[in-house]
């Protein structure tokens, strides 16, 4: 499956979440920023998302980032609501092979939970890199 494909249909699902909840209470959101790395190293290309962890009883909308050169920033899109969150990191080479721009996955999507923090700030991602 088309990688590109794939996120803009996730964007397209996350930025419509907001209006299928209705005019119901509003949900403040901060944006945060920071590095994405896997084995100590820059993940080139690739996707963060963040969903918030209703198993540990956080709400709002979702949202994702592009990483380049292994940074990512949330303020280009709707950013993020504060507590505990499921990210789910996709990387990529960087160098385009066939249909795929971004190049080939260095890892399987990569699913971590954190706790997100109330306010803007740096929160910063490695990847590790998989043991036999």
């Amino acid at each position: 499956m088309n990688a590109s494909i794939t996120r803009l249909s996730v964007v397209a699902a996350l930025m419509a979440a907001p209006l299928s909840l209705g005019c119901g209470p509003s949900t403040s959101t901060i944006h945060i920023h920071g590095a994405v790395t896997y084995a100590g190293q820059p993940v080139p290309n690739g996707s963060i998302y963040f969903e918030p962890d209703t198993s540990a009883g956080n709400s709002g909308p979702g949202s994702m980032a592009i990483i380049r050169g292994g940074k990512y920033d949330t303020s280009e899109a709707l950013g993020v609501v504060g507590g505990p969150h499921i990210v789910r990191i996709e990387g990529y080479d960087g160098v385009a092979h066939g249909d795929n721009s971004d190049g080939r996955p260095l890892f399987p999507t990569y699913e971590t939970t954190t706790e997100l923090p109330t306010k803007s700030t740096v929160v910063d991602f490695d990847v590790p890199k998989k043991t036999k």
